[in-house]
Formats: C-alpha cells, structure tokens, sequence
C-alpha cells in the first residue's frame, strides 16, 4: 500500500514528528507508526482529517492504493464463491457416493436409479465453476491457487511449471478423486450390507 508513504512524505514535507501529527488528527502516535509501516490503514475519519491537514484531495491521498483496494475486494469475492463451489462439489459427490448404497438396497425400484444422479449434478455443475474460474485466472497447481486467494505473486510460480509436470498432476487429482469416491460407496454398500443383516 502507498498510503503509508504518503502519510510519511507529507508529515516529513510539514516538518510534524509522528507525536505531532497524531495530536493534530486526534490518534495515538503508535497508529501513526502503523500507518506509514503499512500495519494497518487509516479509517475513512481520519484520512479526511489527513487530506485537510495536509492541503490535498481525499483522491490524492489514496489513489494509489485504489486500484489494489479494487483487486482485493473482487479476490475476496471470487475467494468466497471458489470457497462455496469446492464445498457444494465435495458434499455433492459423497452424497452422491452414500446413495449409491439405496439403489442396492432397493433394487427394484427405479426412481431410486435417479438418486445419485440428482445428488451428483450440483457437484459437477461446481466443478465446471470452478475450472472456468481456474482458466481464466491462468492457475494450474495448488500453490498458484494458493498464492491467488492470498494476493501473492502468482507470475512466479507460472513460470516454474512445466508441460509434463502438469499433466501428471492432472492424472494424480483424477485419480485420487475417483478413489476417495470408490472408498466412500465401499463404505455406503457396508452399511447396507450390515443394514440389511440386521
């Protein structure tokens, strides 16, 4: 963030020590410090007193800092509905997994056929959500996904991957997801196998 710079520039240009700005603007000098060392960011009260003092506009002050402003708040969006895809996705395919078991238990009956299906769709409709998220932000791996979500430098990790590399760990998430669903209808047909002797 460029505020804190700013705030350290001008109170510098005012000849104000810290202790002098903070009694001007009504804050503790510790919350000066945290501003111009980027801790925390001023509250909108305070920023109005800051531009005042200061003789600058309100935009002036934090126009730099705007756009990442901007660019944090869309990440935190998009953060929150990747969050809720993965979550409708893992919840959709053990249910879809545990109701296998009732198509066993009810062999003979065909509307219980649709139960996975239907407890499935909202799974693979996430899925999709989430891997048309993936593309459009170029990310590949887990670490850039990471690094996405917490605002880092996702450039540097593009650059270390690797054509084959990629397509192993395509094949490993493939494989790892249709074995923890195969673990999971295993366990539905036990419970239905113990249901059905007792």
């Amino acid at each position: 963030m460029e505020i804190g710079k700013r705030i350290k520039a001008y109170r510098s240009l005012l000849n104000f020590s810290q202790d002098d700005l903070a009694k001007k603007i009504f804050v503790s000098r510790q919350t000066i410090s945290n501003w111009e060392t980027d801790k925390t960011y001023p509250d909108i009260q305070s920023m109005i007193a800051l531009s005042i003092l200061f003789d600058i506009s309100l935009d002036e002050l934090i126009k730099a800092d705007l756009e990442e402003i901007k660019m944090k708040i869309s990440r935190n969006k998009v953060n929150q509905q990747s969050d809720l895809h993965t979550k409708i996705m893992l919840t959709s395919t053990v249910l879809s997994a545990l109701s296998i078991g009732l198509v066993v238990a009810f062999p003979e009956s065909n509307t219980i056929l649709l139960v996975p299906l239907v407890l499935f769709l909202p799974g693979f409709w996430s899925s999709l959500k989430l891997e048309t998220f993936k593309k459009e932000n170029d990310l590949k791996t887990y670490k850039e996904i990471l690094a996405f979500s917490q605002n880092g430098d996702v450039n540097a990790l593009r650059e270390k991957r690797t054509g084959q590399k990629m397509w192993l760990v395509d094949c490993l998430i493939v494989l790892a997801y249709g074995v923890a669903t195969l673990i999971i209808y295993i366990i539905a047909m036990a419970i239905v196998n113990f249901c059905k002797q007792l």
